[in-house]
């Protein structure tokens, strides 16, 4: 039963709402206090709470994190959890929305969200307007319920996720992360050196081994195979030019065996430079 804190919108997505990549399914807001039970309820969805006054406490697998205003918990339901005001705020006031979607549990796992669950989105503003628009578009119910939810939350898990994956949410590592900033943009800005793992721990004055976990953290792969696809990247821009010639762009993208080149190009994209280039990237 509902209390008279509490607002609350269910939608059936429609036959073809799997034309799209995120699916609201339930959303609303409320306002919990410190003598309420906490909430534990399994779902087989992933959950955001906008917190939008007070503190709340959010419980995932025996961890506590306080959520303050302009926060967002992202809660995978189908696993233990709680949430709850926390026991020395007046209230805890949140929005909050229940959806399905396209890659959300790899993109949970690989942002680590079990171990550190809340986010500080880019613009908080902007936050709490993508959730207030999908409880209004589940509200109104019409043929654009599916397309306007998605789009609203594809905007919101980028404003959520974009200081994650760029090092620059409050309390991390900052000094750490720019080091790695600074291997990237050295990388993308002289990809025709011949870059080894010891240039690269030394510009980020990391060890080899600290190198690898960190990058690997931040960006999801190893050092050297995310530089051999900023080089097939720039060499899909080349072999598009007028005149490109398979070795010249090969020797300007850091390979200078071109038949290396070719293996590499072909294993990242399916396709030789040769025949990329004929039919003009596409």
């Amino acid at each position: 039963m509902l209390s008279e804190n509490e607002e609350i919108y269910f939608h059936t997505p429609a036959k073809f709402a799997d034309a799209f990549p995120y699916l609201a399914l339930v959303a609303g807001s409320r306002t919990a206090h410190p003598e309420e039970a906490s909430i534990r309820k399994r779902f087989h969805q992933h959950v955001f709470v906008y917190t939008t006054g007070g503190r709340g406490l959010i419980e995932v697998r025996g961890q506590r994190f306080l959520a303050e205003t302009g926060n967002v918990a992202w809660l995978d339901t189908a696993q233990a959890y709680a949430h709850s005001c926390a026991p020395d705020s007046e209230n805890w006031r949140y929005l909050w929305m229940g959806i399905e979607g396209h890659g959300l549990d790899a993109l949970y796992q690989f942002l680590g969200v079990q171990q550190s669950p809340l986010f500080a989105p880019r613009d908080t503003q902007a936050a709490r307007a993508a959730f207030e628009a999908v409880s209004g578009f589940l509200a109104e119910r019409s043929p654009a319920t599916d397309a306007l939810a998605s789009a609203a939350i594809s905007g919101l898990i980028v404003d959520m996720i974009g200081p994650r994956l760029t090092g620059s949410e409050p309390g991390e590592d900052a000094p750490g992360e720019d080091r790695l900033l600074a291997v990237l943009s050295g990388m993308r800005d002289d990809l025709a050196r011949a870059w080894t793992i010891d240039d690269l721990a030394a510009l980020a004055r990391l060890s080899q081994s600290q190198l690898f976990r960190r990058f690997r953290d931040m960006v999801g792969t190893t050092p050297m195979d995310w530089l051999r696809h900023e080089r097939i990247n720039q060499a899909k821009r080349l072999l598009v030019g007028r005149d490109a010639k398979v070795s010249a762009v090969a020797a300007i993208c850091g390979y200078p065996d071109p038949y290396h080149f070719s293996r590499d190009f072909r294993r990242v994209t399916g396709y030789t430079p040769t025949k990329f280039r004929r039919d003009g990237g596409y």
